[in-house]
């Protein structure tokens, strides 16, 4: 089977099940929590995440020699099956897929952070930089500042709040907006 990557950036419309992600040379299958597959040769996962090789290690160390051969070993992960689609399109010589909402960018950022991808974090960052830069008004950049401090993605919670600053920083500004943003996170902002 082969790849087929899509030109565009997924939508909520357009599920990113409809594309397979079946890896010419496939011998692992990476399975989500959500129940999805993804058919991929281990090198390029190991050759881009110590954590990842270390796991898909352990799963073949405790499958042993039964029924080699009849099928791929599973890794399961913690990730939805969305995420981990975004997350290969970065590893593999196929179009990178970017989430379309911020939320979604953030989770693959911080996805790609716990594994230990440091050339797949600085390659992700420099995509959504290109083609979905972080907000600056001040709402969204609010929104996306909490979503840092809560992934604990430290340079695009920087980056976020210089973006916050620029604006006035009164109450009324920040009216209704503790509804999404946690305490602990304004006040991290408030330290800048």
């Amino acid at each position: 089977m082969s790849i087929v990557p899509p030109e565009t950036s997924s939508t909520a419309d357009e599920p990113f099940a409809n594309i397979p992600f079946d890896y010419p040379g496939a011998d692992i299958i990476l399975l989500s929590q959500d129940s999805h597959h993804f058919q991929v040769p281990k090198t390029f996962i190991t050759n881009n995440s110590p954590v990842l090789g270390e796991l898909i290690q352990r799963t073949l160390g405790s499958l042993g020699d039964t029924d080699s051969g009849v099928s791929l070993p599973v890794v399961q992960l913690p990730d939805s099956g969305q995420i981990l689609h975004y997350l290969l399109t970065f590893i593999f010589p196929v179009n990178p897929v970017i989430p379309s909402t911020h939320e979604e960018i953030m989770e693959l950022l911080s996805v790609a952070q716990k594994y230990q991808m440091g050339t797949v974090l600085t390659h992700i960052r420099g995509s959504i930089a290109r083609l979905n830069p972080m907000p600056t008004r001040l709402e969204p950049a609010l929104r996306v500042y909490s979503l840092a401090q809560k992934y604990g993605l430290r340079p695009e919670a920087l980056q976020t709040a210089r973006n916050i600053l620029q604006h006035p920083m009164t109450v009324r500004n920040f009216d209704n907006m503790l509804d999404f943003m946690p305490g602990a996170s304004l006040y991290e902002l408030l330290k800048f």
